[in-house]
């Protein structure tokens, strides 16, 4: 055999390689190669009560995941189990970014197997994606969809996708049909279907080292939140003003006592411990005066409730009807997902 023959047979041998390195796969495919490397994580506080439920997988064989940083926050300890059922603890957070939501943790487990990492900026809206997490436990569950769109929220990139996400799944992978893993299961609207958010693997990749043990985790609202807690979700309306007279200052000039408004809840789950801060503006439109609280009251989907907060403000409107203004801000909320409450769940509880 000349050496002109036996190059083109390794030339062509390569080829053939590479081709099957980038050759699609099913999504059952994926689910029977790829699902035993995927993790549940259940963090607990130090009363040894679960905090929260979550996924993770493996991206090497020394039992290193990854997953979100909300999951462990938090948390004294944590433990995972595998799909073939073994199981094992976080022993140490090793690499952290808490803005970005996305750690990865060491774990007591060994020889493990890792899923393969691809590159996320080489993504196209409408490809195909298949997600493998553990919503509300159950493990192993699959969706798939597409890549509907990268958004970009302060500088970082999204990947919206339409593969549901369910709570559990937050830190589980998402796979393109070459079976990489493209993105981690990170946030889900509420609002509507089929907004579903994925974190690029490729700020896995670029996670500093921040050797931290689990109850020292800093606690950091992560830019996700700025996508799950959308403010379209709760709607601040019919806001109105009382006032009162006081004949101490000027009788141009009427004070404000009291403010009343309505929140409403725009999504699909209950929320609860709404935190608003009021910006009280004069007749001219200058900030003159703040307040903040925090509202205990659930407020359940497609409904709302009138609430009312008191705080004097002088010089608020003139003897000409010239009237301020208040500005209600959303700071923060909570979703409630334990169960889809109605009007009658709670009357009759």
């Amino acid at each position: 055999m000349n050496i002109r023959k036996l190059i083109m047979i390794l030339i062509s041998l390569l080829l053939v390689f590479a081709g099957l390195a980038y050759a699609q796969l099913t999504t059952s495919q994926i689910v029977r190669k790829y699902s035993s490397s995927v993790v549940t994580i259940v963090a607990l506080d130090q009363n040894d009560q679960p905090l929260s439920l979550g996924s993770g997988f493996f991206i090497n064989a020394e039992g290193d995941i990854a997953s979100n940083h909300h999951i462990l926050e938090g948390s004294s300890k944590a433990i995972i189990k595998t799909m073939d059922g073994r199981k094992g603890e976080v022993l140490e957070v090793i690499n952290d970014d808490p803005e970005l939501d996305l750690l990865i943790a060491k774990t007591s487990l060994k020889t493990t197997n890792p899923l393969p990492l691809g590159d996320s900026d080489t993504i196209t809206v409408g490809e195909e994606v298949i997600a493998i997490g553990n919503p509300a436990g159950l493990e192993g569950t699959v969706s798939n969809g597409i890549v509907s769109g990268v958004r970009k929220v302060e500088g970082f990139k999204f990947i919206q996708i339409t593969a549901p996400i369910s709570p559990g799944s937050s830190g589980g992978p998402v796979f393109n049909s070459t079976g990489n893993v493209i993105g981690i299961a990170t946030a889900y609207l509420d609002i509507g279907q089929n907004l579903n958010f994925a974190m690029p693997i490729n700020y896995l990749k670029s996670l500093k080292p921040f050797r931290i043990k689990l109850t020292s985790l800093p606690k950091i609202t992560p830019r996700t939140g700025t996508i799950e807690k959308d403010s379209s979700l709760v709607k601040v309306f019919d806001t109105r003003y009382l006032y009162w007279s006081n004949l101490s200052y000027s009788r141009d000039f009427t004070s404000l006592s009291n403010v009343s408004f309505g929140i409403k809840n725009l999504g699909n789950y209950p929320i609860k411990n709404l935190k608003l801060f009021f910006v009280y503006k004069d007749y001219k439109g200058e900030v003159i005066s703040y307040s903040a609280i925090e509202i205990k009251a659930t407020v359940l989907p497609q409904l709302a409730l009138q609430f009312g907060h008191s705080h004097t403000v002088n010089y608020f409107r003139t003897s000409e009807r010239q009237t301020g203004e208040v500005e209600i801000r959303i700071l923060d909320y909570q979703i409630d997902r334990t169960g889809k409450s109605s009007p009658a769940d709670l009357l009759f509880k």
